[in-house]
């Protein structure tokens, strides 16, 4: 049952594809340089030379998209935009003066900047503009803090899983236990578990064989301490063969039955890290299995290769979130 497209990042792209990417009030200049830029970076050509390769359906789609937006506010030709007009443009998206269609403000202005300049450079390297107008944009200089995301609880935790139905229940535990980012465990395949007798061995290689990226830091083989049982109960429940795509429902389905779930045992309450509970996704449960996890190893490195982190800030940030202070006492130090 493999799954090449598991979030229908390739069905919209080549639907975009097929209406030759238009949308309404596009001059013809700014369509023209829309379709070479997108299709360019779909082959790998004109690519950042610290990023080379043709570019996924995902991300074809917001690098569209970050055109579509500056064609929205700045209503011109690409090649007129001013430096001032970029300012301006995203001051005001910071301010909240821009906001979504939904009228919520942006959160994510960094974001956009990091995909303009990759936009811009395009446009400088191939000679369709002159002037870096993007060069004095900071995507630090916009940020917002941390994001807000979904606190459980151990308990509520508990809960969740065993209300959970049976497919569910086992991706669920089986993502609190490893701490899998969401874009790791959609490329995870059944031959990346290994059943032995007494644990279960967990391998999140870098990439496969073809190239395809898996994890977005470094290859790692962990133990599954909770899961191991019922993920191999759900692997023979959906008949999944040794090549196939490990979760079977698609993130968009799989984040709705979590926020429902979450609703139904919890209602819309505020948690400690600003999430509601009733918007709990998958990301959220990477950031609890952190929380779960950080008193269990005794070193920080073991657990940030648990977790894929190259630097030691996630654990700060975890270790402050739970207000952690230093304990030592007079009968802890050595003489």
């Amino acid at each position: 049952m493999a799954q090449e497209d598991v979030n229908r990042k390739k069905v919209q792209w080549d639907s975009f594809k097929k209406r030759k990417l238009l949308l309404d009030n596009f001059s013809k200049n700014n369509e023209i340089i829309i379709n070479e830029f997108v299709h360019d970076f779909e082959l790998g050509m004109n690519v950042p030379s610290s990023a080379k390769g043709k570019r996924t359906p995902g991300t074809l789609l917001k690098l569209r998209a970050i055109c579509v937006f500056l064609n929205k506010h700045l209503e011109k030709d690409f090649q007129k935009i001013t430096k001032k007009e970029l300012h301006k443009l995203f001051n005001d998206m910071s301010d909240g003066k821009i906001t979504k269609e939904s009228g919520t403000v942006y959160k994510d202005v960094g974001d956009y900047i990091k995909n303009v300049k990759t936009f811009w450079k395009w446009m400088l390297k191939t000679k369709k503009v002159e002037e870096d107008i993007t060069e004095d944009l900071s995507r630090a200089s916009y940020k917002k803090g941390k994001p807000a995301w979904v606190y459980l609880s151990h308990q509520q935790m508990k809960k969740l899983i065993d209300e959970a139905r049976g497919d569910y229940r086992a991706l669920i535990i089986f993502c609190y236990d490893s701490g899998i980012r969401p874009q790791e465990l959609y490329r995870l395949k059944v031959s990346d578990l290994e059943f032995r007798e007494g644990e279960t061995l967990l391998n999140i290689p870098e990439r496969r064989e073809d190239g395809t990226k898996v994890s977005k830091t470094f290859e790692r083989t962990i133990k599954l301490k909770q899961s191991g049982a019922l993920i191999k109960s759900y692997i023979e429940n959906q008949e999944l063969k040794t090549d196939d795509y490990l979760v079977v429902p698609s993130q968009f389905a799989f984040n709705k039955y979590l926020r429902e779930l979450s609703k139904k045992l919890f209602g819309h309450k505020l948690t400690k890290a600003r999430g509601y509970t009733d918007r709990l996704r998958l990301y959220d449960i990477r950031h609890i299995s952190a929380i779960f996890w950080l008193d269990k190893y005794k070193r920080n490195s073991d657990l940030m290769y648990r977790f894929g982190w190259s630097r030691e800030d996630k654990i700060f940030y975890y270790s402050e979130f739970l207000g952690r202070r230093d304990k030592i006492d007079d009968e802890d130090m050595m003489t």
